[in-house]
């Protein structure tokens, strides 16, 4: 059983969130606390010691981020819920945290809880969490931009700086991630989602199963229709249908 709190300064919103959880998900949540802002969610985490707390963004007295700076040891997982602010959505997605967007919906709860109970039968060390959530926060800049991500797979995770990606590849329900002076690494997203994540932050999709950062292109060759020079040397083919936007990034 995980053991959850509901951290929300709208009472009617945690009154839906428990509702849907006690009704749909009894045998695998229980929801031990709620809290109306960070010092009750703070003072609820110290006292109750949850497993996954549902937390706003933006409440009264702060956001969420500044609950979790003000914890020293974030050993619970965190399912962020918003009706608003795509920024954080894509941080979350960075940091591989849960969300929910508001009106909530059953079938999203859904998906979070199966993964949540997958992740706590691999039993998820504690220091694992604490990683997650400093580069969550790490993310979540005043600058609005995304630095990191943590790429998920069967044997953990791996955090990598957006910048040391050279190129990333599809393969079937997996992503290969190329980066500067170090091996490939495997994520189990597939391609398209990490295509919609980074769009705005420095890549580009030059072919349905590659994506390559921008600051790594060091040149372009017409021959074959088109190939994009990597700074490792690789050669990628850039789709003729593709070539004008590509083209526009750089004039």
């Amino acid at each position: 059983m995980i053991r959850t709190i509901l951290i929300d300064d709208e009472k009617d919103a945690r009154f839906i969130l428990r509702n849907l959880i006690e009704k749909k998900f009894a045998t695998q949540i229980e929801v031990i606390a709620e809290a109306d802002d960070v010092e009750s969610g703070i003072n609820a985490i110290e006292h109750h010691k949850p497993d996954l707390i549902f937390l706003d963004i933006k409440m009264p007295q702060g956001t969420g981020f500044d609950l979790l700076s003000k914890i020293p040891e974030v050993n619970f997982e965190v399912i962020f819920v918003t009706a608003y602010d795509n920024y954080a959505i894509t941080a979350f997605q960075c940091s591989a945290f849960g969300y929910l967007m508001k009106p909530l919906k059953e079938i999203e709860l859904k998906k979070l809880i199966s993964k949540l109970s997958e992740q706590y039968a691999l039993k998820n060390s504690k220091s694992t969490i604490q990683k997650r959530v400093k580069v969550l926060i790490e993310n979540y800049g005043d600058d609005k931009k995304v630095f990191k991500l943590v790429l998920s797979n069967v044997e953990g995770f791996k955090v990598v700086s957006l910048e040391n990606i050279i190129r990333i590849e599809g393969d079937g329900n997996y992503t290969r991630f190329i980066l500067e002076n170090t091996n490939s690494v495997v994520s189990s997203k597939n391609l398209g989602e990490y295509d919609e994540l980074l769009n705005d932050h420095g890549f580009f999709r030059i072919h349905q199963s590659t994506i390559v950062n921008l600051r790594h292109v060091i040149g372009f060759r017409k021959i074959s229709g088109g190939q994009v020079e990597m700074s490792d040397g690789a050669q990628g083919k850039l789709s003729r249908h593709r070539k004008a936007q590509f083209m526009e990034r750089f004039f």
